[in-house]
């Protein structure tokens, strides 16, 4: 039974861990999500997810089949608790891109920036929002 539950909650996970990452097991706030790759009898680590203090996703690390990194990103936030910046490394963990983003007042995306590990920009995007 207590197999079936945990096992629901690891599901629930994988879709929402940004929910989750708020809520408390025990009275405890969930600091890091381990995804694991089942074959058979191999369990390999897939995905790591780590949370700071206020729920936020602080860190995701993705492995290769063989256990080794294949990229980690890290989050930044500003006071409202957007995200305001993705810092992408690779599987030798050097910097691969920056993207940064920036915010309407009302909290709704404005844009999106991608640099280089050089520092240029790559590419840009914004956002529009058509209200009915």
């Amino acid at each position: 039974m207590k197999m079936k539950f945990l096992g629901l909650m690891t599901l629930s996970f994988l879709f929402s861990t940004a929910l989750f990452a708020q809520k408390t097991f025990d009275g405890k706030t969930i600091s890091e999500v381990k995804e694991w790759k089942i074959e058979g009898k191999k369990r390999t680590l897939d995905h790591l997810t780590k949370y700071d203090d206020k729920g936020n996703k602080a860190e995701e690390t993705e492995y290769a089949a063989n256990g080794d990194m294949r990229e980690r990103i890290v989050y930044e936030y500003n006071a409202k608790g957007k995200c305001i910046k993705e810092t992408h490394y690779d599987e030798y963990n050097k910097l691969k891109k920056t993207v940064t983003f920036e915010y309407h007042e009302n909290g709704k995306k404005k844009s999106q920036s991608t640099f280089l590990p050089n520092g240029k920009l790559k590419s840009q995007k914004e956002y529009e929002y058509i209200l009915k």
